[in-house]
């Protein structure tokens, strides 16, 4: 015998402490995942906004430059005789300056790089309260309409020996607004990027989560469908095999169960095969005591009747036909006696195969009531056959099921010694076909009701209890089923249900 599986299973080694410590670590690791795939997003999109910014800073600088060096222009063109259009060639006008103005603080264009604008009148902002050097270069925003067009200018105060005048700057604002466009354009196109990169880092832990989920759940479930289809075996009465799990946890510790169980049952099998033989030997020794027992008696009657009827014979006496009837009938009773013990040694002990074929069970039951008739009629017991003319057929042996029926109806002729009432009754129900015979004779004790079936068990002085042991069995082996139902001093019902075919 192996030995008996452990009750417990170390904590290390057991399933669910491997599988909580595999769903940590795949946690912990994935959170470093995502942390570590975080920061590296976080550093290139800090990393690609600093060069957008550098590239924006960069562009508005240069306006800025552009934009000092349009008022440089503006300011030697006070100085000097000569217009802006005519100092300014399309080479040295900044990148980002459109156009210079210089006006008066009325608005009035005394020069400008457009030739055209000179002596109109355009929109300045309002004189400084106070005229003073600090007050130059400081710039307001402004709008005039050039070209028929309103566009956006900066207006610087810049105070002279010739006065108040308002250097208009009309800058290129599309160089600027380029530059912000493009460096959003590669900033939306990171952030979709860093996303895509995210979204795909995200499924692929979730693909491998998914991964390790079937791996686990395989490895899981295979040795459980070992066990089922081991239990499977065992139900079929399989018992010659081992299950072939070595593991150190509780699926492991199940399989060493399962194994000691099927060792157990296959004692347990041998140890009743053992009680079986010698229950079967002990019920040889009764049976052959029994009929030994039982046989001598009518063997006894058989010889003294044929010995009387020798010694009339030979003595020459004038035959008394009354007295040999007798002796006649005598012999016949006991040799049917002994006949009918035969026949149920032989039903009971031999496992003989059914022949299966349509059988009415309304004919049978006629022929059984037929051959018993003279008995009942010598007994003075009135037969009744109810039959509501449903068909009554079942797949079955009728020569065993006659014997079926024939032994419920002795038995109930010798329930009735002093006469009294038998009713057959046969019909169709629920797909099942019912034979009732009731008797009004003496009934069964209640403490007999359990054993009536059993084999040698009678309440009879003759017979060794086999008649309904036989019965039952014939029953069971169509599928059927029996059930007797009794009242002392009232009668026996016995109720026969065998499927209709």
């Amino acid at each position: 015998m192996p030995t008996i599986a452990s009750n417990q299973v170390t904590l290390l080694m057991s399933f669910r402490a491997r599988l909580l410590l595999l769903l940590t670590s795949f946690l912990l690791l994935t959170t470093v995942l995502v942390v570590l795939l975080d920061g590296w997003a976080h550093k290139r999109a800090d990393a690609e906004l600093d060069k957008q910014s550098q590239r924006v800073k960069s562009a508005f600088n240069t306006s800025f430059g552009d934009f000092a060096q349009a008022t440089s222009l503006a300011v030697q063109s006070l100085r000097s005789s000569k217009f802006l259009y005519q100092m300014v060639t399309t080479e040295d006008m900044p990148a980002t300056v459109k156009d210079i103005i210089v006006a008066t603080d009325t608005g009035e264009v005394k020069d400008g790089t457009l030739r055209e604008m000179i002596g109109k009148q355009i929109n300045v902002p309002e004189a400084p309260k106070e005229s003073g050097e600090e007050q130059a270069f400081i710039p307001v925003e402004g709008e005039i309409e050039l070209q028929g067009t309103l566009v956006r200018t900066y207006n610087i105060p810049v105070v002279t020996m010739k006065g108040l005048h308002w250097i208009v700057v009309v800058m290129q604002q599309e160089a600027i607004i380029n530059e912000i466009d493009t460096a959003q354009a590669v900033l939306t196109h990171q952030n979709r990027m860093l996303s895509n990169y995210r979204l795909g880092a995200t499924g692929g832990l979730l693909s491998l989560a998914l991964a390790i989920a079937v791996a686990i759940g395989w490895r899981f479930t295979q040795p459980i469908q070992s066990l089922a289809n081991a239990a499977q075996r065992v139900a079929s009465g399989d018992l010659d095999f081992r299950v072939n799990i070595h593991r150190r946890d509780e699926v492991g510790q199940l399989a060493a169960t399962f194994n000691n169980m099927i060792d157990g049952l296959r004692s347990k099998l041998e140890l009743e095969k053992r009680l079986n033989q010698s229950e079967r030997a002990a019920a040889i020794g009764r049976l052959t005591q029994s009929v030994a027992h039982e046989i001598k008696n009518p063997l006894n009657v058989i010889n003294l009747s044929v010995d009387h009827l020798g010694k009339k014979f030979m003595e020459g006496d004038r035959a008394d036909p009354a007295q040999i009837t007798r002796l006649i009938t005598s012999v016949k009773d006991e040799i049917t006696r002994i006949s009918r013990m035969a026949s149920d040694l032989m039903n009971y002990g031999r496992p003989a195969p059914l022949s299966l074929e349509r059988t009415d069970m309304r004919e049978l039951l006629r022929e059984t009531i037929t051959l018993l008739s003279p008995q009942a009629e010598e007994q003075g017991v009135e037969i009744d056959v109810e039959d509501d003319g449903a068909p009554a057929d079942v797949m079955g042996d009728g020569e065993r099921l006659k014997s079926c029926l024939t032994n419920i109806a002795i038995n109930a002729l010798q329930a009735m010694p002093r006469g009294g009432r038998l009713i057959a009754r046969v019909h169709k129900l629920d797909g099942a076909v019912e034979v009732t015979v009731t008797d009004t004779g003496v009934g069964i004790s209640p403490e007999s009701m359990d054993k009536i079936f059993e084999p040698y068990f009678s309440t009879k002085k003759t017979g060794f209890g086999l008649g309904l042991a036989v019965t039952r069995k014939i029953v069971e082996e169509h599928h059927g089923s029996i059930e007797v139902r009794s009242e002392i001093d009232h009668g026996t019902s016995f109720i026969l249900k065998l499927p209709a075919s």
